[in-house]
């Protein structure tokens, strides 16, 4: 009897501990995968670049206060437009304010407005495809609907309708922005959600009785946001040029706040006499939305090939 009871729990220790030695290869799996993917993505020299000159950009808005060498909404009567020179580098604007603290300063509108709005659609993007994928049926079509109507209106309209409801100034380019690109992100994770539901770890989750909830956020969204992920990096260029195509027409962030768009409205009237005034901004705005599509590019090529491999 003794014999039996010491047998059957030889076999249970052996398979305790082949389910630990599975577990820790599993880990150390996963560091070789961000091992792999860092030097994939190292590979892409255009990506290395567009990752440099964003890094460059977030060191710039973080320590804004401490690198303009004015401040940002500072009037000088007596140097209006200015010429770039040794005490304005980027020059003036009509009305005294030095270009290149505003530059500086407009970096951090730029940044916050990338992450901000791109990470909310993200979030809304991926738990509505994420129940539309799952559910189907109404859920899905509620959910897809809704991607088509928010899709009629370009972001620029929706900037105009909003504006016309609240008032024109940031939180509004958030809101229009999100709404606009948050179908984006809904479609890929349904589309992931589809196919990752018919496996059988999904189908083995649903058998042993786990809820709806602890499916989805705990097993589906983590494993079909990858694609998502990397289009936030790419959209986030587009979130900017939106950003200040709004405040361009007024109806974004608003005077005196210093915003690439603003600066650009500005000066289109001086183009010829000061260019100084939209052009500098201008190149910024050129500058940050290339090096998100370079990233984003990177991560793409990098991650797509992963992607292919394991379905």
């Amino acid at each position: 009897m003794s014999e039996q009871t010491t047998s059957i729990d030889w076999e249970g220790l052996a398979e305790e501990w082949e389910e630990e030695v599975d577990r820790i290869g599993s880990a150390g799996s996963r560091v070789e995968r961000v091992t792999y993917f860092l030097r994939d993505l190292a590979q892409h020299r255009l990506s290395i670049i567009g990752a440099g000159i964003l890094a460059f950009v977030a060191v710039v808005a973080l320590f804004a206060p401490q690198l303009a060498p004015y401040s940002p909404t500072e009037v000088n009567p007596t140097a209006i437009r200015a010429a770039p020179s040794a005490a304005h580098p980027f020059g003036t604007d009509s009305l005294g304010r030095d270009i290149l603290s505003r530059v500086i300063f407009g970096s951090r509108i730029a940044l916050q407005i990338a992450v901000t709005s791109m990470g909310l659609a993200f979030v809304v993007g991926s738990v509505l495809g994420a129940l539309a994928g799952y559910y189907g049926g109404k859920v899905d079509s509620v959910v897809q609907t809704a991607i088509d109507t928010t899709w009629a209106f370009p972001a620029i309209i929706m900037g105009l309708a909003l504006a016309s409801i609240l008032e024109p100034d940031l939180t509004t380019v958030l809101a229009a922005i999100a709404l606009v690109f948050w179908g984006i992100f809904a479609r890929l994770v349904r589309g992931e959600v589809l196919s990752l539901r018919e496996l059988e770890f999904i189908k083995a989750s649903e058998a042993i009785g786990l809820s709806d909830a602890r499916i989805i956020f705990r097993h589906l969204i983590p494993n079909a946001i990858v694609p998502a992920f990397v289009v936030v990096t790419l959209q986030m260029g587009n979130a900017i040029a939106v950003a200040a195509s709004l405040s361009f027409l007024g109806l974004g962030v608003q005077p005196p706040t210093a915003s690439w768009g603003i600066m650009l409205s500005a000066g289109r009237q001086y183009i010829t006499t000061a260019w100084w005034i939209s052009v500098f901004p201008g190149l910024a705005i050129v500058l940050v939305i290339m090096s998100f599509n370079f990233l984003g590019e990177g991560l793409r090529d990098t991650i797509d090939p992963k992607l292919e491999n394991s379905r």
